[in-house]
């Protein structure tokens, strides 16, 4: 359910703030979006590695990182955060993506995760 429809040729920022679980320490996470053709999209993730770093990326593609980080630095209590901005170049949904790093071992999104976006004029 976090994600909005968006118009070809209008700007857009968005923002998702997820809180999530880990199965176990060892199982790593990444944290991205899908969205229809673009002319512009510039965005970045930030998601848990340890206990004191996170790990950062910056794409202007869909779908980056193609693959999850090592770690989740708890069980419960990791945010995700996933913001940036799109010009689409055909109407379609902008929607959070996430995936674990380890098979047979969950990532959860929780209820009560937000998602804000804006129209930039």
């Amino acid at each position: 359910g976090l994600g909005f429809s968006v118009t070809a040729g209008q700007t857009y920022w968005f923002r998702f703030v997820v809180d999530y679980t880990a199965a176990a320490t060892t199982t790593g996470s990444r944290w991205t979006m899908n969205a229809p053709t673009t002319t512009r999209l510039s965005y970045r993730s930030q998601y848990s590695l340890t206990a004191t770093s996170d790990t950062f990326n910056s794409a202007v593609a869909a779908g980056v990182p193609a693959a999850s980080n090592a770690s989740s630095a708890n069980t419960t209590g990791n945010v995700a955060v996933v913001e940036g901005f799109i010009t689409p170049s055909a109407n379609g949904t902008v929607q959070l993506r996430f995936a674990s790093g380890v098979s047979a071992s969950a990532i959860v999104a929780k209820a009560g995760s937000v998602m804000q976006w804006s129209r930039v004029v």
